[in-house]
């Protein structure tokens, strides 16, 4: 019985490691240098007029660590997102976070291209069908 607790805390223990090591302050060494442009907005507007070349950075409202995650339903035509192999979010508002504290997660998209498009962005956990949430935005790009 004691080697079955030791390996779900074995197990646990990984998990929350992996999470935590993801959530990097909403950046990544690597983007750091190449956002020189950058519109941020924050929670889901209905319109976003840019440039080319433009980063849109969304802050939307999310719950680091819950599995829950923004994710872009369809691929975007005017549109890269950057950075979706990891979790970005933001500093929750007090000094000390609390598990299960709302936060914001946020996403970075580069305008590619001239044109008008709706993107639609849905609040789920990767391995669950139900979505929670949704975001319906409209880009101009200039």
């Amino acid at each position: 019985m004691s080697t079955y607790i030791l390996a779900r805390f074995c197990i646990i223990s990984f998990i929350f490691i992996t999470i935590t090591c993801n959530v990097n302050n909403g950046h990544t060494n690597s983007q750091k240098g190449s956002m020189t442009d950058t519109l941020k907005t924050e929670g889901c507007l209905a319109n976003i007029k840019t440039d080319v070349g433009s980063i849109v950075e969304l802050q939307l409202n999310a719950t680091p660590g819950s599995g829950y995650q923004w994710i872009l339903k369809d691929s975007s035509q005017l549109l890269q997102q950057l950075g979706a192999d990891s979790l970005k979010f933001s500093n929750p508002i007090t000094e000390e976070p609390r598990p299960g504290q709302p936060g914001k997660q946020i996403l970075h998209f580069k305008a590619l291209k001239k044109g008008e498009e709706m993107i639609h962005l849905i609040y789920k956990r990767v391995w669950e069908k139900e979505v929670v949430d949704s975001c319906s935005i409209k880009f101009e790009v200039k």
